[in-house]
């Protein structure tokens, strides 16, 4: 980052690391205060801005849970929706809302967790007494809740990616970072996402370590299939050795990247769109024109953006993943319940 770049931004860094620090600091001493609501609550956050996996960990939790008998619903801001207010993703039994509606993550969990109701709400405390009004759950989970305090919460997890690199430990403006690092000392726990994918360096390794909670390692697990347009299930068999066009519109695109080379096919090229990226016409006959010149075989994106997309003649395919949690994680995640 350039030095004029480094001075252009440093007034709105200064302001908004003023803002954050105020803040947290009159939630510490009780002046602002929390909300609690007459359920459990466990945060799924992070302090970067997207990137972390976090989609997955809230599926993955709220799965394990309810293998424990527990009775669950997730609550979401939904972010990038065109609407406002309280939203039914989904009651559990039937099928999502319109993405568009609710936003994409949600939509994405919706899919995913069967007699797990899905709301999203940008007020979390009234998302969660229609929650607890309308399902009773003994534990709701706040997706991406970490810096939204005004919500009481037994449990907060923070994710980590382990690709974070030494230039990007710095504060919104200056990285991707939400808050400053030592905030994670109001966390329960960490999970460091996608060790699978990268060796963490040696300054993240210290950096966690001063921060004195425990950490827990997480899994990307590919499916053994693709879905195409259709959701037809194709086992990952059947595209070896096959080239292909990548493209994506998520937080962390290397790890994508890296997912898809398991599968072994040819990666010709990738288009890398912004996080939460609504395709538009252009877009698709950006990726068109790429297909054609690249003269790839089939194009492959992340479940997230495949379920955007919409109809199209194009040869796209998706390749569902999950998150494997260390079981040392979820016993600790259960101890902190009770």
């Amino acid at each position: 980052m350039s030095i004029i770049v480094n001075i252009i931004l440093l007034p709105p860094f200064l302001i908004y690391l003023f803002i954050v620090t105020i803040r947290n600091y009159l939630y510490d001493i009780k002046i602002f205060k929390s909300k609690k609501l007459p359920c459990k609550i466990i945060s799924v956050g992070n302090i970067t801005v997207g990137g972390t996996g976090k989609t997955p960990v809230v599926i993955a939790i709220a799965k394990f849970l309810q293998q424990q008998n527990k009775t669950v619903a997730i609550l979401s801001r939904g972010y990038g929706r065109k609407t406002t207010g309280t939203q039914l993703v989904s009651d559990g039994k039937t099928n999502p809302a319109n993405w568009e509606t609710v936003g994409d993550e949600p939509t994405l969990m919706a899919k995913h967790l069967s007699d797990i109701p899905v709301v999203v709400d940008e007020n979390r405390i009234r998302g969660g007494k229609y929650l607890i009004n309308n399902f009773h759950p003994e534990i709701i989970i706040l997706d991406d809740g970490f810096q939204h305090r005004k919500i009481y919460r037994d449990i907060d997890i923070v994710l980590v990616n382990s690709n974070i690199s030494k230039m990007n430990n710095r504060i919104f403006s200056f990285g991707n970072f939400r808050e400053p690092w030592k905030s994670l000392k109001r966390a329960h726990l960490i999970l460091l996402t996608k060790s699978d994918f990268v060796v963490p360096s040696k300054n993240l390794q210290a950096k966690l370590k001063t921060i004195g909670l425990p950490i827990f390692k997480t899994n990307t697990i590919s499916s053994s299939y693709l879905l195409d347009s259709k959701n037809n299930k194709l086992e990952v068999e059947y595209f070896s050795g096959k080239t292909a066009l990548l493209f994506s519109g998520i937080g962390d695109p290397e790890s994508f990247i890296k997912t898809v080379q398991n599968l072994n096919v040819r990666i010709l090229d990738s288009i890398n769109f912004r996080d939460h990226k609504n395709y538009s016409k252009s877009d698709i006959e950006k990726i068109s024109k790429k297909y054609i010149d690249t003269n790839a075989d089939i194009i492959i994106t992340t479940e997230k953006d495949f379920l955007k997309i919409g109809e199209t003649d194009l040869p796209i395919y998706t390749i569902p993943i999950t998150m494997d949690i260390d079981k040392k994680g979820y016993a600790h995640i259960l101890k902190l319940l009770n």
